[in-house]
């Protein structure tokens, strides 16, 4: 076996007795500066030569010398000691829901809105909490979770999860029916949904989006909708409906920014679209539940933007 394979048994313990001895060259002074007697300090400093195989000090009658391997490993003793102190410093950090990382599954439209300013002060309250985003499908999300890929996962109007699972509300939040500027119903102030029977809809494939819940209020309001563009990104979504290829019905989050060419009007009677966190409860760090505390505090209201236009 070679010198990089060897395996080192020797404990922090006894680096600390040694650098003690190393920094004061003397064995009085470093009993003293360890709260110990001379006489079991000296004999873990022979224990640590032992272990290693070589002198650490030259002897003297009333003092002590570093030898070459000494200094040495006083270096790497001081380095590596520090490394220990800070990573003892962060596990306690992440046991008390102060640092560590969290892997986040998220839908896109979740990190608009209110949510966002909640994102941004946990971020800046907790610097040393490194958050994963993974933008994934409720699905894809619900996949992550069985397998323990993500600590948790945020997607909309999640009330009754899967055996083994639990959801907490986060942010209350409604669906908004997006209109080209121009069209008739832009005019009101609010849309009903059985108005939008004989409307074109330009929407989200299903497994991107909200897109089956939405059908079924469709469905509730009697008319099945009838879809004349699929798009996977939202942008896309409305950028057809801004230039008049149909509407949609999308987050409220949405609204919160200024999209050329498109009005959002709030459905007369409102569909919630409420962000949830899911997550194992047996799986559950104090640093997740310390982010899910901290959404749960986002601004459930901010101001529709109008579009330039109007």
């Amino acid at each position: 076996m070679n010198t990089s394979q060897r395996v080192y048994r020797t404990d922090l313990k006894l680096l600390r007795y040694f650098q003690a001895v190393a920094e004061e060259l003397h064995f009085g002074k470093a009993a003293v500066r360890l709260n110990m007697s001379q006489p079991p300090l000296s004999f873990h400093i022979k224990e640590l030569e032992s272990q290693l195989g070589t002198m650490l000090f030259i002897r003297h009658s009333r003092s002590v010398a570093l030898t070459h391997a000494g200094e040495v490993l006083l270096q790497e003793t001081r380095q590596l000691l520090d490394n220990a102190t800070m990573a003892f410093a962060r596990v306690e950090q992440i046991g008390r829901g102060e640092g560590g990382r969290i892997h986040l599954g998220i839908v896109g439209t979740a990190i608009w809105g209110g949510l966002r300013l909640a994102l941004q002060r946990f971020i800046t309250d907790y610097p040393a909490i490194d958050i994963l985003f993974r933008e994934k499908s409720p699905g894809d999300q619900l996949a992550l979770l069985e397998r323990h890929d993500i600590d948790a996962g945020i997607w909309r109007m999640e009330t009754s999860p899967p055996a083994g699972l639990k959801s907490e509300k986060l942010h209350e939040a409604t669906f908004m029916v997006a209109l080209p500027e121009q069209h008739p119903l832009a005019k009101q102030a609010t849309v009903e949904i059985g108005q939008l029977r004989h409307e074109a809809f330009v929407t989200m494939t299903a497994v991107h989006s909200d897109w089956t819940f939405l059908q079924r209020e469709c469905r509730e309001a009697g008319f099945t909708p009838r879809v004349v563009r699929e798009a996977v990104e939202p942008q896309t979504v409305l950028a057809l409906v801004s230039i008049g290829l149909g509407l949609t019905i999308m987050a409220d989050s949405y609204a919160q920014m200024n999209w050329p060419g498109v009005v959002f009007r709030p459905p007369s009677k409102p569909i919630p679209a409420d962000l949830y966190a899911v997550y194992d409860p047996g799986q559950l760090t104090s640093t997740t539940r310390q982010l899910i505390d901290a959404l749960k505090k986002s601004p459930d209201t901010l101001p529709i933007v109008e579009s330039a236009g109007r």
